[in-house]
């Protein structure tokens, strides 16, 4: 569908006043319309509205959609001081853009035309060099735009309130910095019902709508939630609307799970969806990043990655739905504190991280299978390896002098990262003892008779940090193969550095695996290598025994342990000094 995007025209006016009044029929909990197509009315001759901001949107020729905008202020609060350096900050009103109604016709809703209107408006607003928008409107639609809750700028409505529903964009980077104060609209959107009724005459008769009653939603949820809604004073499914899903979840009796049951039945209703606060649309919006486009790349465990396009340029989201995954996060902060070379973090919030997208740089490229096969690369390889190891040491040692201090600032993540160590248990033996079928090998009889031995000499193998999940999907590389560095740090964690330089070199073919142990140099014990030898295929059956069938890639080191090679390495490292 071709929609074309233009000003509005005085031979407009009337098109779209019904046009409007149409779109708002019905809607929230009103019978007919609210005044919508009213205020379009009386804005067009008031001092507030901005005619390089009234836009409509056309298909085959016909006026589907419209937008208006209109100046408003901000009104700064008392002591906000000699800081703010501009006039307009020193008289303590900011001029910003609000806009609304927003419109479509009910025949071509959900076909992108309010999208349209809003990033061709937002696009414009930008260039005219308005300073941002605030307004009020539904407040899990307009973040998908980069609007965020208006509150988190300093901003509150008339009456002092921190609501959802009034949301803000800057339209550069810091605008509204060090902004506090109220925002004020013009009092066109105070409609008077007496001035409604009598401009509603001069419009074709229509039958007023029956909103949908809350009781269709609530009959279907707990008590809590039938309370929480009716304190609330939701009286009608659609005043949802003015609230956000975060505000939902701050209810007595709500929580994530019952706000999908719920967004399930909105869905059926044909109402608009509520946002979890760990959706990328959110998460796009306190990244401040305007009007973006995105594309899903894969979902999977919780874990999501989103190509984002914004004002030009390319990104890549990740969010983490689960709490436990947000270590990522912590992990490219620590690396980058240690000067372990790692994708550049643009952004981040509490569930999510902005990456550059490297399939958009000139410099580096995503890898490839055949880099495995590719002594150049495996080298490069090699010394982001040593990096890791050299540093990542130095850094559980205690030894950060040279980062000043900052060790000290990382020592509580490192304390509960990822260890493979931490899998050899009796416990844990035991469960692979039985979902192998293996209980009568001898290897169990030895780890439980030598176990305290065992603990006691994994837990004085010298530690570094160590990257649990090499292979080419998660490798980037310089065009020149002079650089590479792996990313994706879910399984970042501490560990023996022969655990992976064994898992590195098994990946590579024989060629590249030489030449990243060329490159990576350095002396390694045989005591790690010993170690190492028995502890692997102890982690690797762990981790296939917690899936609900066994897995090929561990069908390996099963034949390690029922050949008895296990327990022979488990000997061998007892034997050695």
């Amino acid at each position: 569908m071709d929609i074309r995007i233009r000003k509005e025209m005085p031979a407009d006016y009337r098109q779209v006043e019904e046009l409007t009044r149409e779109a708002f029929w019905g809607a929230m909990d009103h019978p007919t319309c609210d005044g919508e197509h009213l205020i379009v009315h009386k804005l067009r001759g008031l001092p507030c509205f901005v005619p390089e901001l009234d836009f409509v949107a056309e298909v085959d020729g016909k006026i589907v959609g419209h937008v208006i905008y209109s100046l408003a202020k901000v009104v700064a609060a008392e002591g906000m001081g000699e800081r703010h350096l501009t006039e307009e900050r020193r008289s303590g009103e900011i001029e910003v853009l609000n806009f609304g109604p927003l419109s479509v016709h009910p025949d071509y809703k959900r076909m992108g035309i309010g999208s349209a209107l809003m990033r061709h408006s937002i696009a414009r607003a930008a260039e005219l060099g308005y300073r941002a928008i605030v307004f009020y409107g539904h407040p899990d639609y307009y973040p998908r735009f980069g609007f965020r809750r208006a509150s988190r700028y300093g901003i509150l409505s008339a009456d002092g309130s921190s609501l959802d529903a009034l949301m803000a964009m800057e339209l550069y980077d810091g605008a509204l910095e060090g902004i506090e104060g109220r925002y004020l609209e013009d009092c066109v959107y105070e409609v008077n019902p007496a001035e409604m009724a009598e401009f509603e005459k001069g419009f074709p008769y229509k039958a007023p709508v029956q909103p949908i009653p809350s009781q269709v939603l609530t009959s279907q949820l707990p008590r809590e939630a039938k309370q929480a809604f009716a304190l609330h004073g939701i009286r009608y499914v659609a005043q949802l609307q003015r609230f956000s899903g975060a505000e939902l979840l701050g209810w007595e009796g709500m929580d994530e799970h019952l706000l999908g049951r719920i967004n399930g039945i909105l869905s059926q209703l044909g109402q608009p969806c509520k946002l979890a606060p760990s959706s990328y649309i959110l998460q796009l919006a306190e990244l401040g990043l305007r009007c973006p486009v995105c594309s899903l790349i894969r979902s999977k465990a919780g874990i999501s990655l989103y190509r984002v396009e914004s004002e030009g340029k390319r990104y890549i989201l990740k969010v983490f739905e689960k709490k436990e995954d947000t270590r990522e996060i912590r992990s490219y902060l620590m690396l980058s504190k240690l000067g372990i070379p790692t994708l550049p973090l643009l952004g981040r919030t509490e569930n999510a991280i902005l990456l550059p997208d490297v399939d958009a740089s000139g410099d580096y490229r995503l890898g490839e299978e055949r880099d495995l096969s590719d002594p150049q690369v495996a080298r490069a390889v090699a010394k982001w390896y040593r990096t890791l190891h050299d540093r990542g040491r130095a850094f559980l040692c205690g030894m950060e002098e040279e980062h000043s201090g900052k060790g000290k600032q990382l020592g509580e993540e490192v304390d509960s990262m990822y260890d493979e160590s931490d899998v050899i248990t009796l416990e844990n033996m035991r469960l692979i003892a039985k979902k192998t079928g293996t209980g009568d090998n001898a290897l169990w009889q030895a780890i439980t008779e030598h176990y305290h031995e065992i603990r006691r000499r994994i837990d004085a193998l010298p530690r570094t940090l160590t990257y649990n999940d090499f292979y080419w999907t998660n490798l980037i590389v310089s065009k020149d193969k002079e650089h590479a560095f792996m990313f994706d740090y879910n399984l970042l964690g501490k560990g023996i550095a022969y655990g992976d330089v064994r898992n590195v070199t098994c990946a590579l073919s024989h060629e590249a695996a030489e030449a990243f142990l060329e490159a990576y140099g350095g002396h390694i014990p045989d005591l790690e290598k010993k170690a190492d030898a028995f502890i692997a295929p102890l982690v690797t059956l762990f981790g296939a025994c917690d899936r609900h069938t066994f897995p090929a890639w561990a069908e390996a080191s099963l034949e390690e342990l029922k050949s008895g090679r296990i327990l022979e390495h488990l000997e061998e490292w007892l034997r050695a000094q």
